[in-house]
């Protein structure tokens, strides 16, 4: 079963989520700066799609469906807002 984080409201700014604050929250990465490296070396999928940049955000709405966000090559995640 996958883990599953829900997204408190207050991380939601204008409508979207930061990438780097998804992985912190979901223990994916123990800080900021570590989840940064990760993106930048080209480790965190966002669905299928291999995340473009450290500053990308997440939409509010594509969240109430729910977001699978894939750390290296098994480690996956489910983020959701309520």
């Amino acid at each position: 079963n996958m883990p599953t984080t829900e997204v408190p409201t207050e991380l939601v700014v204008d409508g979207k989520v930061a990438l780097l604050d998804l992985l912190t929250l979901g223990k994916l990465a123990p800080s900021r700066s570590e989840a940064k490296r990760l993106v930048m070396q080209g480790g965190v999928f966002i669905g299928d799609e291999k995340a473009a940049s450290f500053s990308q955000t997440i939409d509010a709405d594509t969240l109430k469906e729910g977001v699978i966000i894939r750390k290296g090559k098994k480690v996956f995640h489910r983020f959701i807002t309520k």
